[in-house]
């Protein structure tokens, strides 16, 4: 469809969802996180490639899958101007 669809926060919950689900590089382009040692690496499992937080600001997505769902409320706070452009967030579990 021509959309853009990138994961936010490499956790190991969205690991677990990611390989259960059989999600990969094919639907996501990307994960970034800012824990500097995930980045520049892949998922296990689907090696989805983790980016760091610049991808994300840069260059905002059509839409955010939101993994690390437990940081939801500082997360929006951060990225409202993500919203703002148009972004839209999903996740697997009610935000």
């Amino acid at each position: 469809m021509g959309k853009r669809v990138v994961g936010y926060g490499a956790t190991s919950k969205s690991t677990t969802i990611l390989n259960y689900s059989d999600v990969g590089s094919d639907l996501i382009d990307f994960i970034v996180d800012t824990t500097p040692t995930k980045q520049n690496k892949f998922t296990p499992g689907m090696h989805i490639p983790i980016k760091s937080y610049s991808a994300f600001s840069n260059d905002y997505p059509d839409t955010a899958i939101l993994f690390a769902w437990n940081h939801k409320e500082e997360i929006f706070k951060k990225e409202k101007n993500f919203l703002s452009q148009g972004g839209k967030w999903i996740s697997h579990v009610n935000i």
